[in-house]
């Protein structure tokens, strides 16, 4: 795919001059820890599914990750296991590029997190290692190095990870780290990763080195909400940047501060929540498993809070992945890039259900996530309407009827979540 760049409504992503939904496979630890043969087969698989994207972290990211079988380090390992951010190890840069070229070369951009909050001072992961922390010269010069070496390939730098921005210290480091890239390659795209509970302070919110936004709805199960209400937020957020709904929760996650593991209806609730209520411009997807690589009897970090990982070739065979693939096409099938949340044409008592439309109301669009009717406070008569049953990915046939103030879009016959689709 070609390189990607913003639309001129500054709501989404376009490729060689036409709209695209970025739909990214989450990879976080591949650099670290995948195999040659294990990355191609990856991206091939990835790659038929429907995926234009991996998104991949540069450094190792030390607070929750798998362990052991030939981890491979970007930097020289003191005796003290810690890295010399002085002495980074040219294999590892080579490598990474190696890879990194062959997922664009397989129609995957690759989204690189420059800094994770691990080696910034003043995060919340920064307290737990604070051996890992960079100063300002050790980020700056790896940061030329991280250019030096991806640059020519245009990936879409994220440029900070799983931070919560309290630190004034540590937000400087990412507006410098910002002003960096864009000086030196003034056609990239940047964006930040950012904490479920982060509040972006003004010198990166109001920062013109940022191009859009990207969020994390988050893993904790008392807190589901979070997919919409984030959208809507950074969609509020001036000036207008395209929002991305970077980290839904993880399918096989442990439902931290619940019981179980997310499931594939969860993870889809979850995606068509953050696309209803404002991120149109793009998706992440994240196997537990895959995004830490994680192989049979590794050691893993924080199962407390995540559960034991699956395997990385069983958890790339989960189901959610073609969920989110069939989201992505009926994105770019019909053009849901200006789509915002209309609340107020649902009723009171409409349960999980979500609606969202164009401004101008030409574009209606309905997630069911429980069987049931739906009633609509629009007129939707004449219009073209489309459904999708998303646990069998087949197509149906809507059926509506007319009610006092609006329409009604009958219960299909099936018992999984649904999405209605209304154009003009």
């Amino acid at each position: 795919m070609a390189a990607l760049a913003l639309s001129a409504d500054q709501r989404h992503f376009v490729s060689a001059g036409r709209p695209v939904f970025v739909l990214g496979d989450t990879v976080w630890a591949a650099f670290t820890r995948a195999h040659d043969q294990e990355w191609s087969e990856h991206l091939r698989v990835r790659a038929a599914q429907g995926f234009n994207a991996v998104y991949l972290s540069v450094l190792p990211i030390l607070h929750d990750r798998s362990t052991g079988d030939g981890e491979h380090w970007p930097f020289r390992l003191r005796p003290d296991g810690s890295q010399d951010f002085d002495a980074p190890d040219p294999r590892y840069f080579e490598r990474a590029r190696a890879m990194a070229a062959e997922a664009a070369a397989a129609g995957l951009v690759p989204h690189l997190v420059l800094l994770w909050c691990s080696y910034v001072p003043g995060s919340w992961a920064a307290e737990l290692a604070p051996e890992a922390v960079m100063t300002a010269e050790q980020t700056e010069a790896y940061t030329a190095l991280a250019l030096a070496t991806f640059g020519d390939l245009d990936p879409v730098w994220i440029v900070s990870g799983d931070d919560g921005f309290t630190s004034p210290e540590g937000a400087e480091r990412y507006r410098a780290a910002l002003r960096q890239l864009k000086r030196a390659a003034p056609g990239c795209l940047t964006t930040l990763h950012s904490s479920p509970d982060a509040v972006l302070p003004a010198a990166l919110t109001d920062n013109p080195d940022l191009d859009f936004h990207a969020y994390q709805g988050g893993h904790r199960h008392d807190q589901r909400d979070l997919a919409g209400q984030l959208a809507e937020r950074y969609a509020a957020l001036p000036p207008r940047r395209p929002v991305v709904h970077l980290e839904p929760c993880y399918e096989g996650h442990g439902r931290a501060g619940g019981q179980g593991r997310y499931q594939a209806r969860e993870v889809r609730t979850a995606s068509w929540s953050g696309l209803l209520h404002g991120a149109t411009a793009g998706l992440g997807y994240g196997a537990h498993g895959v995004w830490n690589w994680h192989r049979r009897g590794a050691r893993s970090g924080n199962t407390a809070f995540s559960g034991v990982p699956f395997d990385v070739e069983e958890a790339r065979r989960f189901r959610g992945a073609d969920d989110v693939a069939l989201l992505r096409r009926i994105v770019e099938e019909h053009g849901l890039y200006g789509l915002a949340p209309r609340p107020d044409l649902l009723p009171a008592g409409a349960g999980r259900s979500r609606v969202a439309a164009s401004p101008d109301l030409s574009v209606v669009a309905v997630h069911v996530p429980d069987p049931g009717p739906v009633d609509l406070a629009i007129d939707l008569s004449g219009r073209r309407a489309h459904a999708w049953s998303l646990e069998d990915r087949e197509r149906l046939r809507p059926r509506l009827s007319a009610v006092p103030g609006g329409t009604r879009v009958e219960q299909p016959a099936l018992l999984s979540d649904a999405v209605h689709l209304f154009t003009a």
